[in-house]
């Protein structure tokens, strides 16, 4: 496409020479503010004639609206700027009328180039005057208002038809329901196994995992055993006599004791002298060596004397020896190894839980009877049974196992005893269903464990809509929410929000109205 600009002094011989050396199929023209020499319309024809003798599409870049007025008359397309002109190049033609040909002037037999000669310029024949007439010739006022009229007509005819269409298709209606509810709740026992992999229906049977802990705890408890242990000494006086014609001299600390198997041995807290003749005799004190009561023996019993003065002088207690007791202390009894054992397992127990839990899912829960030692690997008590003690400590190592049931696993049984549980006419609410895990019933050797799975819901009383909505289109509000809690199962009057607010009526179309379910 060329584009040529022009300028005040073109004439329709300049303009049509340019297009010639232009040498271009489309040429588009832009006029000067002032418009030219095409601000005349005979000069506007000729253009035209001359680019239909030639085939070129020409067009024109205005803004003044007088020449875009005659131009568009006799079919030369007109924009406003050059950009509109190339944006539309596929289409800016459709203004021009390509079949129809503005005729020639009547020349007689001369050649086209003898128009645009020097002298005067020749007219329009009378067809071509006609018609460039017609088409610039304003139209008569009778002609307007009669158009003005008709288009007044169409106007409020079309707001009518608006006004019927808007009443049927756009007002819209919300009718909020409540149906009637009853709340549903189901207990089912489900057995968590970890030996098996599916969920078995009939048997009540989920899969389960076992969890694994080693731990260790030390603690201590006081002993509740006791033992006698000797406290005091026996005391008495014993008698020596001498077998000798000499005098016989018995230090401290010589020892005596029983015959009689006993052996309780006492000795002499203090040294006495047997005189000079055969029987002479002396008392002197004496102490057992062993505190505790064994050393009370009776008179006459401590007779033999212990160390070289055994053949020198003889010995005998001739009262009872008193004084020796015994007190009782703390001490280890068989019971408190067993409480203390116990005490460990319930704290080792207590400690993998905790672990234990730490390693669950969202959805699982663990019981802490679940939780058993499976293996002691060390078992260490301070003390014997019987040792003396007021307190035995224990250090004990143990392996433990517990079972992870997955609720949510378990939650399908529930359902499934929730869905059998919903009475006739009746549909479970989704968003009411909760599930929960309830008491763990029994726990066994293998970590099997039997528990009670919750489930519960709401359920909410079917409702035909389609023939009910179908009855109350067009109606009242009052009078359609009266219908449908008349002929519905509902808890309450149905809510009904209608726009525009001031339609006070259902929409006649149902496909406008839209209900809302609130169990």
């Amino acid at each position: 496409m060329q584009i040529i600009h022009l300028d005040d002094s073109d004439d329709i011989i300049s303009i049509c020479d340019r297009l010639t050396w232009a040498g271009e199929q489309q040429t588009l023209l832009v006029l000067p503010e002032s418009g030219g020499v095409l601000r005349e319309g005979l000069d506007l024809v000729r253009l035209r004639r001359f680019a239909d003798r030639q085939r070129l599409d020409i067009g024109l870049v205005t803004p003044d609206v007088p020449i875009a007025r005659q131009a568009r008359a006799i079919g030369l397309p007109v924009f406003p700027s050059v950009d509109v002109a190339e944006n539309s190049r596929r289409g800016w033609w459709r203004g021009r009328k390509r079949l129809e040909r503005v005729g020639l002037p009547t020349m007689g037999d001369g050649e086209w180039e003898a128009f645009f000669e020097e002298g005067p310029r020749p007219s329009l024949d009378t067809a071509d005057r006609q018609e460039m007439n017609r088409r610039l010739a304003p139209q008569s006022a009778r002609r307007l208002w009669l158009v003005r009229y008709l288009a007044i007509a169409l106007f409020c005819l079309t707001l009518a038809i608006l006004y019927v269409a808007f009443t049927y298709a756009v007002p819209g209606a919300t009718i909020i329901l409540q149906p009637e509810t009853e709340a549903v709740r189901v207990e089912r026992a489900v057995i968590a196994d970890p030996a098996v992999e599916a969920v078995d229906y009939a048997l009540n049977t989920v899969p389960a995992r076992l969890l694994t802990s080693t731990e260790s705890w030390q603690t201590s408890v006081a002993t509740t055993g006791s033992v006698e242990l000797p406290d005091a000494p026996a005391r008495g006086t014993v008698l020596f006599a001498n077998q000798l014609a000499q005098a016989v001299t018995i230090p401290a600390g010589t020892r005596v004791g029983t015959s009689d198997g006993s052996n309780v041995t006492f000795q002499t807290l203090a040294e006495v002298v047997l005189g000079e003749a055969v029987g002479s005799t002396a008392e002197v004190e004496v102490i057992a060596e062993a505190p505790g009561p064994q050393g009370n023996v009776a008179a006459n019993l401590v007779n033999r004397v212990q160390g070289p003065l055994d053949l020198q002088v003889e010995v005998r207690n001739l009262a009872e020896m008193t004084g020796g007791a015994v007190r009782e202390t703390a001490a280890v009894a068989p019971a408190d190894q067993e409480r203390l054992r116990a005490q460990a397992l319930q704290f080792l127990q207590a400690v993998a839980l905790a672990n234990m839990e730490a390693q669950l899912t969202e959805r699982e829960f663990i019981s802490k009877d679940t939780i058993r030692v499976v293996n002691i690997i060390d078992e260490t008590f301070s003390h014997d049974i019987g040792e003396q003690t007021s307190e035995l400590t224990l250090v004990l190592r143990a392996e433990l196992v517990g079972t992870a049931v997955d609720t949510t696993i378990a939650s399908g049984l529930a359902f499934d005893s929730l869905g059998q549980a919903v009475p006739d006419g009746f549909t479970l609410v989704p968003d009411s269903i909760r599930f929960s895990s309830g008491d763990v019933v029994a726990v066994d050797d293998s970590g099997r464990v039997t528990f009670s799975m919750i489930g519960e819901g709401v359920v909410a009383a079917n409702l035909a809509l389609e023939g009910a909505m179908t009855a109350v289109t067009g109606q009242p509000p009052e009078t359609a929410a009266a219908y449908l809690y008349q002929n519905l199962p509902l808890r309450d009057v149905p809510t009904l929000d209608i726009w525009p607010v001031w339609f006070d009526r259902v929409p006649y179309l149902t496909t406008r109205i839209q209900t809302e379910i609130a169990p």
